[in-house]
């Protein structure tokens, strides 16, 4: 009998072990969520390569969950999907299981909080794919898309649901890496990453059709390379290296290709609030106005600008390192510079001096009817970055005195 319980010890020495480690693994310390907007037919198709890229990962540490909106036909079913990532090897079809959250705006801040307060863990990456704009999310374009991702609906979302701050969040998005998106995440986010620019997106030619191979970012690359003990300052970096490798590699459907992975915890507006109220003062000052007035028009009409495409052309998003250079050349002096929270950053050669995070500024108004400009000042100055440092004032400062010059 004590050589049977010695031997049952023995044997629950050397399983145990296993059962914890199993259990560790179905734990799975990662969570992935994928909130991928593709209703219309220009992201429609991408998504749905992204979630099939997932599925082509078993891994052990992640477990990965994705809301997915499709274009709206009355012949199939075009609900918002929750899509529980399993592992396959049909890179065409997706065979993941799903349940439908009904016909939803995926814009609408219950839709965003509905999938975070279920599906979000001990440790997480967020994943936000739809057309990006920046801090100023524009009216619907078409009737029947989804309304635009918002960085203060998400931000609400984030503040209510988190106990701790988000590891990382990438905006897989155009013109998201602006100080004033990644402000609005301070506190809630340890480790953001996004483009400048627009998004790019490589091609596969060998087909009949040319089909987006690895839009944005290399999901499948994301994946593979978590580990339980990964910190966010990584994660990010391997974001914008399997980024470089794609774009080496493929061709571009859009030639401009930008990335940069920004530590939020390092980002202080300090700096931007001087910046503001000096040219504030010197545009109000009569003696100085015309000096700083041109110098910001030239500013504006050099400075490495990016903006979205089609009728929004108007947003405005400026490499904050460019346009200080030039404004500083202008007005033949230096200012105080914000401390740089870019961990990594790349453009390729299509891209004009991308440093990693740009900042917004109205460059020209003239063709804006009076309404529009109310809105976009209104929107704008939401912002948490606009009200703590007054760059909202400075742009309606520099607009309504240039207007009173052109009229003199």
């Amino acid at each position: 009998m004590k050589k049977l319980a010695m031997l049952v010890v023995g044997i629950l020495i050397i399983i145990c072990p296993v059962w914890a480690q199993e259990m560790k693994l179905q734990h799975k310390p990662w969570h992935v969520l994928g909130f991928f907007d593709g209703e219309n037919a220009e992201l429609e198709r991408i998504c749905e390569y992204n979630i099939n890229q997932l599925e082509q990962i078993d891994s052990a540490y992640a477990k990965i969950v994705v809301a997915f909106d499709r274009t709206y036909k009355k012949s199939r079913d075009s609900s918002v999907r929750i899509y529980k990532i399993r592992y396959d090897t049909d890179a065409s079809n997706i065979i993941s299981d799903s349940t439908s959250m009904g016909e939803r705006d995926m814009g609408k801040v219950e839709v965003l909080d509905e999938f975070i307060s279920e599906y979000i863990g001990d440790r997480n990456i967020l994943v936000i794919k739809a057309h990006g704009y920046g801090i100023i999310t524009p009216p619907n374009l078409k009737v029947g898309y989804n309304s635009h991702q918002d960085p203060f609906i998400i931000r609400e979302v984030l503040q209510k649901r988190l106990n701790q701050p988000l590891e990382v969040m990438i905006f897989d998005s155009c013109n998201m890496a602006t100080v004033e998106v990644a402000y609005e995440f301070k506190g809630l986010v340890s480790v953001m990453v996004a483009s400048q620019d627009l998004m790019y997106y490589s091609m596969d030619i060998g087909r009949e059709k040319p089909y987006s191979s690895r839009p944005g970012i290399d999901y499948i690359d994301l994946v593979l390379k978590l580990k339980p003990h990964l910190n966010p300052v990584t994660i990010g970096k391997d974001v914008v290296n399997s980024f470089i490798n794609i774009v080496s590699k493929k061709d571009a459907l859009y030639s401009k290709a930008t990335i940069s992975a920004l530590d939020l915890n390092h980002l202080d507006i300090t700096a931007f609030k001087h910046i503001a109220n000096e040219l504030i003062h010197g545009i109000k000052n009569p003696e100085t106005r015309n000096r700083y007035i041109t110098a910001l028009e030239n500013t504006l009409e050099k400075a490495a600008r990016y903006q979205p495409i089609g009728r929004n052309r108007i947003l405005t998003y400026y490499d904050i390192e460019d346009f200080l250079n030039i404004l500083e050349d202008n007005l033949n002096r230096s200012f105080e510079r914000p401390v740089s929270c870019v961990i990594q950053s790349y453009s390729n050669t299509y891209v004009k001096k991308a440093t990693g995070l740009s900042i917004f500024f109205l460059k020209d108004l003239s063709r804006i009817s009076t309404a529009r400009k109310a809105d976009l000042f209104d929107r704008y100055s939401r912002s948490i970055f606009a009200r703590e440092t007054g760059w909202d004032k400075l742009i309606l400062t520099y607009h309504e005195h240039l207007a009173d010059q052109q009229s003199d």
